[in-house]
């Protein structure tokens, strides 16, 4: 009976075994479907991962050479998933694609808070990266060994809008340094503008008016208290050389007439007793000095919201007072934008270029009415010849003579002094943008070894901050900048300057892009 019982127990074991074997057979196609379906599908989460990583990647990189869009699009590139370029990782590429990767950049427009609108200086002010690509399965394709039509790739999509430089930045404090030696009434002859050179200018001031935030977005920035608003964002202020007579900006520069009036130019009053760059001046002795080179002060009246536009952005004032001073009058109201017009600072010139002085006035004038949290900017724009100002406190307050020659103050190496000026400013923080407007070759008379383009490049913070206009010579070092069709002019190199003074960023894909 046992014998039977073991008999029956063991064919039973045999055909569950049979069994088993049929059924594991039968399900194999499924149990490798799902394991496969697994792995592949993580592998394509990970190919998804790198390639919407290096989509934002590339609408950030691209975002930086807004509003240049044939630099957008280089830039995306460059740093997208394409085979060869900075972001192209393996699983998206070949071998182990079916189709490399593949990238396609729109430059468009989109309405932001605090980001400069399309129009005027601005084509396109973000952009839109989208890449492509396809990658194998694995296991997946295997079923069609078992006659089961399965999927041979999986296609991947990744996209990402950035919008470019120029949103809500700052706080800054910004010093604008103009060039109003006699050169700069000459015609600029169409490269930047059909007017003079100082007009020419005075339209790329307006630009950075009109970019910078006098106020906190969103907001309407409210009655002004000696040119500055309740709650200011940007303040700017406005510097010449040479320097002019004390008390005279505010009746000629800062008026708003149809005719330029000329200031009354003085030699360069630096000297030994106003301050050195190791004996700063005192608040009497840089009052002096801001007396003479400066033409407007820090304010933010220059608009009435953050997000003025139009024809008419800026805020021209027609009651200017020492408590209600207008930088936009001296700039030349708003000529750029085909609005109201004013004359504007007048290049009446009488004594040649020397950058040191206005500079070294600027940057101390910045550092004694510091605000928390703020950053200090300098933007000189020269055009060209450093090539012996006359100075007018006299060799025995110059550093004239001695181991000391040619330290600022003085009237011998004028070129060296501008930039150890620069030097000094950019130890203590200051970010400095150096533009060449029509600058020649040479340019620096009282030095040895330095031309008007190192010597402003020297001055800059950094390469990417000096810039030289379609008129000057090639500059080494020069940034160069594309923005409606022209290549360096004043227009793009402004745009440029008040965009590095914000980053770009990645925005929803929702937001309507056209």
């Amino acid at each position: 009976m046992r014998s039977i019982s073991n008999s029956f127990t063991r064919r039973v074991i045999r055909d569950e075994s049979r069994i088993s074997m049929v059924w594991t057979l039968m399900l194999l196609p499924l149990i490798l479907g799902v394991g496969g379906l697994g792995v592949d599908a993580g592998y394509a989460y990970i190919g998804y991962r790198e390639l919407q990583i290096s989509t934002d990647a590339a609408a950030m990189a691209a975002a930086n050479g807004l509003p240049n869009t044939t630099t957008t699009t280089t830039l995306a590139t460059n740093f997208s998933s394409v085979p060869g370029k900075y972001n192209a990782y393996p699983i998206l590429n070949t071998p182990y694609a079916l189709t490399d990767t593949q990238i396609t950049v729109t430059p468009g427009c989109i309405t932001l808070s605090g980001l400069p609108a399309c129009g005027a200086s601005i084509t396109a002010n973000a952009v839109k990266v989208t890449q492509t690509a396809k990658i194998r399965t694995f296991f997946i394709r295997a079923l069609s060994a078992f006659g089961v039509k399965s999927a041979q790739s999986i296609s991947l999509s990744a996209t990402a809008i950035a919008a470019m430089r120029g949103a809500q930045r700052g706080p800054y404090n910004v010093a604008i340094l103009f060039d109003t030696t006699a050169s700069m009434a000459s015609s600029d002859g169409g490269s930047n503008c059909t007017g003079t050179k100082i007009a020419c200018a005075e339209e790329g001031a307006q630009i950075m008016l009109s970019q910078l935030s006098p106020c906190l977005p969103n907001t309407t920035c409210g009655a002004a208290t000696n040119g500055n608003v309740a709650y200011p964002v940007d303040e700017v202020s406005l510097f010449t050389f040479p320097a002019q007579t004390a008390g005279t900006q505010l009746a000629k520069d800062e008026t708003c007439s149809s005719t330029a009036v000329q200031p009354s130019v003085i030699s360069y009053p630096d000297s030994k007793a106003l301050g050195t760059l190791t004996s700063l001046p005192n608040s009497a002795n840089l009052a002096t000095l801001v007396s003479t080179y400066g033409v407007v002060p820090l304010v933010s009246n220059y608009r009435t919201s953050d997000s003025t536009t139009g024809t008419n952005p800026l805020t021209i004032n027609n009651s200017v007072s020492a408590s209600s001073p207008s930088i936009v009058n001296a700039a030349g109201g708003n000529s750029y934008f085909g609005g109201s017009k004013c004359a504007g600072m007048y290049a009446k010139g009488g004594v040649s270029t020397y950058y040191a002085g206005s500079l070294f006035t600027a940057w101390r004038y910045l550092t004694a009415n510091a605000r928390a949290n703020a950053n200090n900017v300098i933007v000189l724009l020269g055009d060209g010849d450093a090539n012996g100002a006359t100075m007018g406190a006299g060799s025995s307050n110059l550093n004239d003579s001695g181991a000391s020659k040619g330290t600022y103050p003085s009237s011998s190496k004028q070129c060296q002094q501008a930039i150890d000026v620069a030097t000094a400013a950019k130890a203590a923080g200051v970010k400095i943008y150096t533009v060449g407007y029509g600058v020649a070759s040479g340019g620096c008379s009282t030095d040895s070894g330095l031309t008007a383009c190192s010597t402003l490049r020297s001055m800059a913070s950094a390469d990417k901050n000096f810039f030289v206009d379609t008129g000057s010579v090639s500059c080494a070092g020069a940034t160069s900048v594309v923005m409606n069709g022209k290549t360096n002019s004043l227009s793009a190199i402004f745009t440029a300057i008040v965009g590095d003074l914000t980053l770009p960023r990645l925005v929803p894909n929702t937001i309507p892009f056209t």
